[in-house]
């Protein structure tokens, strides 16, 4: 038998089940763990965890661990989950039930996530003061070009995620906190952007090959790191040449960490580590004062010229 339509009746027969259907329906708008997903289904969690299995096995769904918590997505870049999905009424009586049980299931993860970021005075994760205009302005300044593969660093709850997905081809949030993480996927799914991917990580060693992303985001990170410079070596690693870097920062935090003129000290420290900068925006929020960067990996010489 080809290759092609073996791999074609496994996802067929992974998917020819009531329950297993209704799971791709649950995890099309995005993360969910067992935990989360037995609610959801009113089932248990050792039969929930069978049908899970075999979707993964099948190749419709990937797995990963944070902490202590598993969860469930469709598997990334593959369409045939999304498919299988898009062939579902969303007007039938069981899906229509699932789905309402995972509003509520999702508003409760973010319910819970925000009291206990507040509860550690980590306001900036939570804060919504980057909404509205500068969303606006941030998709304005990067029009001209794809933003391609995105990796959001910091990602907190999620803002610049909200903002970029829809004109991305690919979308990774990396944040250290778990509760940002739950916040930040709360927000996702209420946006509609199945695509996102969630991943606890280090933006000081994050866990990505060398040059595997078109654009990356930083909201809020540099005027609060320890290292602000190598966590811009790092972002450089990732970038593909050409490749561009947007920052944006609250203007005092900023000029706490350059012990400076911030905007000369965001120069320096993308200078430090090999990026051309482009434009320096300071934004009146109303509630923040902040400074939009955008910066560039350079090309190799022999590309440039």
């Amino acid at each position: 038998m080809p290759r092609k339509l073996h791999n074609l009746l496994t996802l067929l027969k992974a998917a020819a089940e009531p329950t297993r259907l209704r799971l791709l329906a649950v995890l099309a708008p995005g993360e969910l763990t067992v935990g989360e997903i037995t609610q959801i289904l009113k089932q248990s969690q050792p039969r929930v965890s069978r049908h899970l299995k075999l979707l993964c096995d099948a190749g419709l769904l990937e797995r990963f661990k944070e902490v202590h918590c598993v969860y469930y997505r469709l598997r990334a870049l593959d369409d045939a989950a999304s498919r299988l999905h898009e062939c579902l009424d969303p007007n039938d009586t069981a899906v229509r039930a699932d789905h309402e049980r995972r509003d509520v299931v999702i508003a409760e993860r973010a319910r819970r996530a925000t009291d206990r970021l507040a509860e550690r005075t980590t306001a900036a994760a939570v804060d919504d003061s980057l909404s509205g205009t500068v969303g606006g302005l941030l998709v304005q300044e990067l029009s001209a070009e794809p933003v391609g593969d995105l990796l959001d660093v910091g990602t907190g709850a999620g803002f610049l995620l909200k903002t970029l997905a829809p004109v991305a081809k690919r979308v990774v949030g990396v944040d250290q906190s778990t509760d940002a993480l739950r916040l930040a996927r709360s927000q996702v799914h209420d946006a509609g952007l199945g695509r996102c991917v969630l991943r606890r990580g280090d933006m000081y060693k994050l866990a990505f090959g060398a040059a595997e992303f078109d654009t990356v985001t930083l909201g809020r990170v540099l005027g609060h790191a320890q290292d602000p410079a190598a966590v811009l070596a790092e972002a450089q690693r990732v970038l593909r040449p050409g490749g561009r870097l947007v920052l944006i920062d609250d203007f005092d935090a900023l000029a706490d960490a350059t012990g400076s003129n911030p905007i000369a000290g965001v120069r320096r420290w993308l200078l430090t580590a090999g990026f051309k900068c482009e434009r320096l925006r300071p934004i009146d929020t109303g509630t923040s004062h902040l400074l939009l960067t955008l910066a560039r990996r350079p090309l190799p010489l022999k590309e440039a010229a």
